[in-house]
């Protein structure tokens, strides 16, 4: 009896086990008639198998299942598209779809300033689509409002090979760009350097008619120019050094004084850092009054186009072969090259200014201008990474299927608008790989299209040369004048690329300021040391203010 009692309880002892067992999601080992435990169900199969998240095979052109984000844009009024195609629907909507699995919505686009005024009003109320690109203003804006995703993790788990190589060419300077208090709040663009660099164009014929070397210094080009114009090299009413304004830019334009600004180590227009590490306005400092001063002297003396406020299109001055100098970017190719088209007896050479250190001072243009930006408590931010790789990808040509998209539309269809993603140093390694194939020191047949291209123009250049100057046109920038890009610069940046609150209300004012008061000391309407009265003004009247916002908010 008491056997039996005990045998009971043994089972209900067992089959309670089992329960709690079960309950409690223990797996439980079955045995097969030979002893060995049977395999699990499919379903623990799979769980077991699974690889971690560490080891899932992450693709950083494509997602694994179909996203869609939307956005809204900017198109240019005269942007077109072929019969058929709409802003939401074209080749560069599709060809994304295909690589990426990523479709956009376009909430609406605009043109000019409707899109300026409807953009303002939905990012002030807060309304932002998923993706878009904006400014660094609307950036930052939007980064201390709080809207912004970190992008962080997702950027570092996502960023193709290429994206990272194009973000390396920076020393990361892009990337520190986008990012506030430790977090990356935006995939930033990468903007070319060599656009930033001021180089003088010189009529190297006229030189050597006149048995002159070429300009290392300012001083330098004051004896040039005066022997052009005296020697009248082109004519009666010979421009020595041509111009078109006082500004200095980041980005060089065409005629442009900002490489006769860097002799001085001036910066007017610009936030740059003084030797205490304060940062300071350009344009009050008294390097821009010493520059100033020569311009003046330059101008006074007919050194400099007499007529440069008044031109409308100073490039003819150099075409009809009046001028002798004018500073330019590296890719000014095409006056030279019409130049040419009108003398075939004309030769150019490019040179760079020294100081009176001997140095090459450059302000460069911003890192990055543009960024993309997410929505916060947006559930797919890695879709971003992923557009930002296709469209690296397919605007570097780097993928094969990119070469057949019709280049005759504008890259403003992409579906969030086009932003400049390239090199830092793209002019220097073309140029590199140009001279290297040329040498034969590369393989012509294993360049890129676009550098086969260039190579075989400069080839037929070599055969016969300036025979085909539409073609020489396109070469040459990556030639002589991109060697100018690899001398030694003492380089900066401008510090505060965007504005203040002051700013807003006051810079206009400021700006009218400083214009009629430089212009007013070139043209010999005011002494050179009104200078000073500006920059009292200049202070009293808001600079000192903004002044003080801008490094608080640096700090």
């Amino acid at each position: 009896m008491i056997k039996s009692k005990m045998l009971g309880f043994i089972c209900a002892m067992l089959v309670l086990s089992l329960l709690l067992a079960a309950c409690s999601g223990e797996k439980i080992p079955t045995s097969t008639s030979s002893g060995e435990k049977s395999p699990a169900p499919a379903s623990t199969q799979a769980a077991e198998t699974k690889k971690p998240d560490a080891e899932v095979q992450i693709d950083p052109y494509r997602l694994p299942e179909p996203v869609e984000f939307t956005t809204f844009k900017h198109v240019g009024a005269d942007a077109k598209l072929p019969s058929g195609d709409t802003v939401e629907d074209n080749q560069y909507s599709r060809y994304l779809k295909e690589k990426s699995n990523i479709s956009v919505k376009i909430l609406w686009y605009a043109s000019g300033n409707d899109f300026e005024q409807k953009s303002k009003l939905s990012i002030g109320s807060g309304d932002i689509p998923d993706v878009m690109i904006v400014d660094e203003q609307t950036f930052r804006t939007l980064a201390r409002a709080g809207q912004l995703e970190d992008l962080t993790e997702v950027f570092e788990k996502y960023q193709a090979p290429l994206t990272k190589e194009l973000y390396a060419s920076t020393n990361n300077k892009a990337i520190e760009k986008a990012t506030i208090d430790g977090k990356l709040l935006a995939i930033p663009n990468i903007s070319v350097q060599a656009d930033s660099v001021s180089m003088l164009f010189v009529r190297q014929d006229w030189l050597d008619k006149l048995q002159l070397e070429g300009p290392k210094t300012l001083a330098d080009v004051e004896k040039i120019a005066k022997a052009f114009v005296d020697n009248k090299m082109g004519g009666d009413n010979t421009i020595g050094l041509t111009a078109d304004g006082l500004d200095v830019l980041q980005k060089a334009g065409r005629h442009n004084l900002k490489g006769l600004y860097a002799t001085f180590r001036a910066y007017p227009g610009n936030w740059i850092k003084d030797a205490g590490g304060n940062i300071v306005y350009g344009s009050i400092q008294p390097e821009t009054k010493q520059a100033l001063g020569k311009i003046r002297e330059m101008y006074e003396t007919g050194l400099i186009d007499k007529e440069f406020a008044l031109r409308k299109d100073t490039d003819q001055t150099v075409i009809s072969g009046k001028a002798g100098m004018f500073f330019g970017p590296w890719w000014s190719g095409g006056v030279v090259r019409d130049t040419y088209a009108n003398d075939p007896n004309a030769v150019f050479k490019v040179y760079m200014l020294e100081d009176e250190k001997g140095q090459i001072n450059n302000l460069q243009v911003p890192v990055s201008q543009k960024f993309i930006v997410v929505k916060k408590g947006f559930k797919h931010p890695e879709a971003a990474v992923v557009y930002a790789n296709n469209y690296i990808r397919a605007e570097r040509k780097a993928d094969p299927d990119a070469t057949k998209l019709d280049t005759t539309i504008s890259t403003e269809f992409w579906p969030i608008g086009n932003g400049t993603f390239d090199y830092a140093d793209a002019v220097e390694r073309k140029s590199n790989i140009l001279a290297d194939a040329l040498a034969g020191r590369v393989d012509a047949g294993t360049l890129a299209p676009e550098m086969k291209i260039l190579y075989d123009f400069a080839k037929a250049d070599e055969a016969a040369p300036r025979a085909d100057l539409a073609g020489w046109g396109k070469f040459w920038g990556y030639t002589e004048p991109a060697e100018m890009l690899k001398l030694p610069m003492n380089s900066l940046f401008n510090e505060f690329t965007i504005t203040t609150k002051t700013m807003d209300r006051k810079w206009a004012n400021l700006k009218k300021l400083e214009d009629e008061m430089f212009f007013a000391i070139v043209m010999g309407n005011k002494p050179l040391d009104d200078f000073d009265k500006f920059v009292a003004d200049w202070k009293s009247q808001g600079g000192d203010e903004i002044t003080k916002e801008i490094n608080d908010e640096m700090k």
